[in-house]
């Protein structure tokens, strides 16, 4: 908790000053690009969170990784975080500044797992609902996991709807095997 709230912080910080910039969109796809690239590679977030390495040389890796792809101000950004020993909060500021970013704008990411691709029409009708729910702008990420079975598990916000095979075989095993009823004779 402590961890959030501090990147809380520091996102927000990042976030006033891109503003008093008028670099909101660019910063926000940087930080987007960042924080895919972290959950997307194990091995650089364990790079940047060592304390086995040194602080120079993890700027020198993300100045490598990130220079053709941010602009400056996030580079200084980047800069500034190793600078203050803030490393290990890295990951969590940028997914901090991307949801600040989306709440500013009114923007709700609808998760949709499936087993299988879902047909564009289903998955705008899907869309179409949630942002009549919501009234807001739907950024829709398809996810496709076999595991699933069937059916389809729809995340945004603070709801979770799970319509999946696998759910359903999952408590229907929990229900046979629960012995905490009494039988009455």
């Amino acid at each position: 908790m402590k961890r959030t709230k501090l990147a809380a912080r520091y996102a927000k910080a990042l976030f006033e000053f891109a503003g008093e910039l008028g670099q909101l969109e660019a910063i926000s796809s940087d930080m987007e690009l960042i924080d895919n690239t972290f959950d997307n590679n194990p091995e650089l977030r364990y790079t940047i969170l060592s304390p086995i390495i040194k602080t120079d040389k993890k700027s020198a890796i993300l100045q490598e990784l990130f220079r053709e792809k941010v602009g400056e101000t996030t580079l200084n950004y980047l800069k500034l975080i190793l600078k203050k020993g803030r490393e290990l909060q890295l990951d969590t500021i940028c997914s901090e500044y991307v949801k600040i970013y989306k709440a500013y704008r009114n923007i709700v990411t609808l998760d949709v797992f499936s087993a299988y691709p879902l047909e564009k029409e289903a998955l705008e009708k899907l869309k179409g609902k949630v942002a009549g729910e919501t009234g807001a702008h739907i950024e829709l990420k398809e996810h496709i996991k076999p595991e699933l079975i069937g059916g389809v598990v729809i995340k945004y916000g603070d709801y979770l709807v799970d319509a999946s095979i696998q759910h359903s075989i999952a408590t229907l095993r929990k229900q046979l095997t629960d012995k905490s009823y009494q039988v009455n004779f």
